[in-house]
């Protein structure tokens, strides 16, 4: 064998090995992009009735302009305060205390299992309470359902 020819066999191996290198790489970088990509969002059936119903509401909001006294009856929870009571935490593992009655809010604090807060008000739909913590004077919402009324403060109701 000559010269030429062993190097050929060479340069023909080494371009071989080069494409089965190259060819893997691009391969393994398609299939961990596949698999870092987050999947699409799922819709859900009870999710277009929440779209049907804010046309709805705008058309509440239509006719809610003649009747002004909708902003003073929502002026008209607010005395909600007085109808506050203490009670306890009854989560094991505590609460987070967000700035606003949704998931997606800042999260402000923490409430700890058996801690005493004073329940200020609930939210519309009753998945959420205004809380103050009494040991932080912390005040925020936590997620209804996880507090236990204390007894002794019976009479303010």
């Amino acid at each position: 064998m000559s010269w030429s020819g062993l190097l050929k066999v060479v340069s023909g191996f080494l371009v071989a090995i080069a494409l089965l290198v190259g060819g893997g790489y691009l391969a393994t970088q398609y299939l961990i992009a596949q698999f870092i990509a987050p999947p699409p969002k799922p819709i859900f059936p009870n999710d277009k009735p929440s779209q049907s119903t804010k046309p709805t509401a705008t058309t509440q909001a239509t006719s809610a302009p003649s009747p002004k006294p909708s902003p003073s009856a929502s002026a008209t929870p607010s005395p909600k305060p007085s109808t506050s009571y203490k009670a306890r935490i009854t989560l094991g593992e505590g609460l987070n205390v967000r700035e606003q009655p949704t998931v997606e809010a800042n999260r402000v604090g923490g409430v700890e299992y058996d801690e005493e807060v004073t329940l200020l008000e609930e939210s519309q739909d009753k998945e959420w309470q205004r809380v103050r913590v009494e040991s932080s004077g912390l005040e925020g919402w936590i997620r209804s359902g996880h507090t236990e009324k204390i007894s002794e403060q019976d009479p303010q109701n």
